[in-house]
């Protein structure tokens, strides 16, 4: 299965020793991202997959830490303006959140996968009403598992993923009206693999999800998918020029703008909705490199647009940090942290009122385990 939310391989025997070669052409400094420190839940791994932001005084990232016997526990930070701090959550079996979504800063709710107790109970989200993070009740679809997740109003959120059925993972819609969580039906865009990784919201009536499927030679491919009000039906979507393609993460700033991002197999792919089909828009890969998956997208404005993701050292296979931004004409790459002997940025989000805009992530430390990442521009 191609889809996973990005994270640092965890094998000692993953060499960490190269820095990335960027194309001189490619690079293109503009506003500067800047290290902000992130607090780490334990001494093992830490990772943030997703973030959202309310306000500048207001963000919110989730992701995982693991607890003293190894297992992944739910994981919430919170930024107030001035640091971020680790915000309790209830305690599982296992689990890692990969999607959150922010209605407001007493309705914010948070999804990915996880165990809620040892008989093997599903739960997929956490709810904060502004004092306190808790388990929410949602149908317990064994093997489903969220990746992405946006918020049209207090009645309207939206959570994609997959649901691994018969060893096949197919596209997973579930959405909450204000009272419960329910699953909505998703068309059918392979018999093999098919995933949603990332969803926005433009209206109530206009929805979009994008993901990767399998076709019938088991080659991947973009998936995109739209809600109007009524059902979801699949939209013809590029594949761009690689060996096997897929989308990550979506954002949009208007009906007849839509930004999706991912990668082609090797390559950077981004693709743009003009309110009648989408198209691959030229974005640069680093020189030298392997893979190149743009995992998050933010929109401060329509000229003002955030990709993130990584860069795969094309000898060693190590990641580093890959943000590029698009100025309303082009994209070009902007240079970003970089901390430890290797790094990623999982997910994105931006505040248009504040023009703020943060990517998180996690980096391997001289312990060898993974900690979380946070990197900010003004």
């Amino acid at each position: 299965m191609k889809l996973s939310k990005a994270r640092l391989p965890t094998g000692a025997a993953t060499a960490l020793t190269a820095l990335l070669l960027l194309a001189p052409a490619a690079l293109a400094q503009t506003a500067p991202w800047t290290l902000v420190t992130s607090p780490n839940a334990s001494p093992g791994n830490n990772q943030l997959n997703a973030v959202a932001s309310i306000s500048a005084n207001d963000v919110w990232a989730v992701g995982s830490a693991d607890n003293a016997i190894g297992n992944p526990q739910p994981l919430a930070e919170h930024w107030n303006g001035t640091a971020w701090s680790i915000v309790p959550t209830p305690t599982v079996v296992t689990g890692t959140l990969s999607g959150v979504a922010a209605v407001s800063s007493t309705d914010v709710w948070a999804g990915g996968g996880f165990l809620l107790s040892s008989r093997g109970n599903t739960a997929q989200f956490l709810h904060w009403n502004g004092r306190k993070w808790s388990v929410a009740k949602s149908p317990a679809v064994a093997g489903a598992t969220i990746f992405g997740m946006a918020a049209v109003s207090s009645s309207n959120v939206w959570a994609v993923g997959s649901v691994i059925s018969g060893g096949v993972a197919q596209a997973f819609i579930e959405h909450w009206n204000g009272r419960k969580w329910a699953v909505v039906p998703s068309p059918a865009a392979s018999t093999r693999n098919n995933h949603l990784g990332g969803v926005t919201a433009v209206n109530a009536n206009d929805v979009w999800a994008v993901g990767d499927l399998q076709n019938a030679s088991g080659v991947f491919q973009t998936l995109t998918e739209h809600w109007d009000g009524t059902a979801w039906s699949i939209v013809p979507s590029p594949s761009g020029a690689g060996p096997e393609a897929g989308l990550l993460a979506v954002a949009a700033v208007s009906t007849s703008d839509v930004w999706a991002v991912g990668d082609t197999g090797s390559g950077t792919l981004i693709e743009r909705w003009n309110g009648t089909s989408w198209a691959v828009v030229p974005s640069p890969t680093p020189a030298g490199t392997l893979f190149n998956p743009l995992s998050g997208a933010a929109v401060v404005s329509a000229n003002d647009i955030w990709a993130v993701g990584q860069s795969q050292n094309g000898t060693t296979g190590i990641p580093q940090t890959l943000i590029e931004q698009w100025n309303g004409t082009s994209w070009s790459i902007v240079t970003s942290p970089a901390p430890g002997t290797a790094s990623l940025l999982s997910g994105a989000s931006a505040n248009p009122t504040s023009g703020q805009a943060w990517a998180v992530g996690n980096f391997r430390a001289a312990s060898g385990a993974t900690q979380t990442l946070t990197e900010f521009n003004p």
